[in-house]
């Protein structure tokens, strides 16, 4: 069995049907598709029962409501593929997606491709990967998209669009963190990239996310910082668990700042730093020595509380890279573009 597709699935009945269709239609016929119905309320476990009954492809598991953390870990502890794949149940695969993905797999433990959001009034936009991570190779690569990670990309945070080698899931135990509502596909996915040996680049659309009035969005209620905490403090503990926090310390600083400055500017970094990202950012039990250079002055500066007097110099260059590494991005999307690769 080359691929595994699992398919979280709560009420979706409106949807699933196409989803399922498109997964089954793939180029390639060896795969298995898991779908986890998470305590639906609708006809939805009723289609995809009727589906698995017509293709013996299909798996359908039930469960009590648990959210979709809880369903994607149930599929990745069914899963029987060399390669595990997500996809939304109301989303749909390119027929050629899984062909794509499987190609660009040897000897790397993640491929990345593009996705493509579309509506019912025939709205379309492709996202592209924001870095420099895939212009890198080998371990360059690695750090690279794990910096992005952290800092937050469109094609990389997501749990869709990739194709995970399952025998590195399982050796490292990764799972989805339960009880991270926000951002917790970004945080599997930083964990499969310091853990893998490689990952590759498709830059080809295979995977059509569905907007509507039902997706899958959070209701956000209270500040940035306050909605990212437990993405935050799950991202700080893994990696100071797997040995890495003092490398990507200087990306995770500037990951809780940038939540303050979201909430309330300049100012509202100031005033709120030392209340709210001190307790977040000083953390004793890191040793200094081992850290880069510049990872060291933010900690010191963190530590002593003289982080928010230094902040408005730092900024302006701050917002310069930021405003630099925006049209470097823009530029690749479209010399990308004229060469057709979406």
């Amino acid at each position: 069995m080359k691929v595994s597709v699992i398919i979280p699935c709560y009420n979706a009945e409106r949807y699933l049907g196409e989803c399922l269709a498109s997964v089954l239609a793939q180029t390639m016929r060896n795969f298995e598709v898991l779908v986890i119905d998470d305590g639906s309320a609708d006809g939805s476990l009723a289609i995809a029962r009727e589906t698995a009954k017509a293709d013996e492809r299909v798996r359908v598991l039930h469960q009590e409501n648990a959210g979709v953390c809880a369903a994607r870990n149930r599929g990745l502890e069914e899963a029987r593929g060399e390669f595990v794949t997500f996809v939304d149940a109301d989303d749909l695969l390119m027929p050629d997606a899984l062909e794509r993905m499987l190609g660009a797999s040897e000897g790397v433990d993640m491929v990345v491709c593009l996705h493509q959001t579309f509506d019912d009034r025939g709205n379309e936009k492709v996202f592209w990967p924001e870095g420099v991570w895939t212009r890198r190779s080998g371990k360059a690569r690695r750090r690279a998209a794990a910096l992005r990670l952290i800092e937050g990309d469109s094609v990389l945070n997501i749990m869709c669009n990739k194709l995970h080698r399952r025998a590195l899931l399982e050796r490292e135990g990764l799972r989805l963190k339960e009880g991270v509502a926000i951002a917790e596909d970004a945080l599997f996915n930083l964990e499969a990239v310091l853990c893998g040996q490689g990952i590759a680049y498709v830059p080809r659309v295979t995977y059509r996310y569905r907007m509507h009035g039902e997706s899958a969005t959070h209701a956000r209620e209270g500040s940035e910082l306050d909605v990212h905490l437990p993405w935050l403090l799950a991202m700080r503990d893994m990696l100071h668990r797997r040995g890495k926090l003092e490398m990507f310390y200087a990306a995770f600083f500037d990951a809780v700042v940038l939540r303050l400055y979201k909430d309330g500017g300049v100012l509202g970094v100031i005033m709120g730093f030392r209340e709210k990202a001190q307790p977040i950012l000083s953390m004793p039990e890191i040793d200094p020595a081992g850290m880069p250079l510049d990872a060291r002055m933010l900690l010191a500066l963190c530590r002593s509380g003289l982080y928010p007097v230094v902040y408005p110099i730092l900024f302006p260059a701050q917002l310069a890279k930021r405003k630099l590494g925006e049209a470097a991005f823009w530029l690749r999307v479209r010399k990308e573009s004229r060469h057709g690769f979406a």
